[in-house]
């Protein structure tokens, strides 16, 4: 008799236990979606680290107008005198992109600052990330003996990298 107590007795306490556990993981799925609900209705969080990621990648787009730096832009007459002829000098100022077919702008100004004449043109060359390169004299436009001063400047060029 007492034998059969005892048994219902530990049937009762397992079921006991039983159903604390199954109540402990029930609480615990509730706490755990209650958290993802929570946090997915506050939206995205806004980390610094996000910005900066997105300002790091805008940094890296090729930009060959900032990357390459004209060093030198010379000009002159071609032996006839009638045309213009450039001596460049460029500096890849970018770590990663190479740059080639890059297209100038040439900008011939009067004495009363208005542009007199402007020609576009690009040279086929290729410089590699950090290089200096003089480039090799070329002929642009005719020259005009009434321009007072000049502007060479980069329009673009083709990128790609290493």
């Amino acid at each position: 008799m007492f034998e059969e107590l005892d048994k219902e007795e530990r049937e009762e306490k397992e079921e006991t236990k039983k159903l604390l556990k199954i109540t402990a993981y029930i609480v615990g799925a509730l706490v755990i979606v209650g958290a993802i609900v929570y946090i997915a209705s506050r939206g995205p969080a806004k980390s610094p680290q996000a910005g900066q990621s997105v300002t790091a990648a805008a940094q890296t787009a090729p930009d060959p107008v900032k990357d390459l730096k004209i060093v030198r832009a010379v000009m002159g007459k071609d032996p006839t005198g009638i045309r213009v002829m450039w001596s460049v000098q460029l500096q890849n100022k970018s770590s990663k992109y190479t740059y080639s077919d890059i297209l100038y702008g040439a900008r011939f100004i009067g004495p009363d600052g208005n542009v007199r004449t402007s020609s576009r043109d690009t040279i086929k060359a290729s410089i590699a990330p950090g290089e200096e390169q003089k480039l090799p004299q070329f002929i642009d436009g005719v020259y005009d003996p009434n321009a007072a001063t000049y502007q060479f400047v980069i329009v673009s060029a083709k990128s790609s990298t290493l």
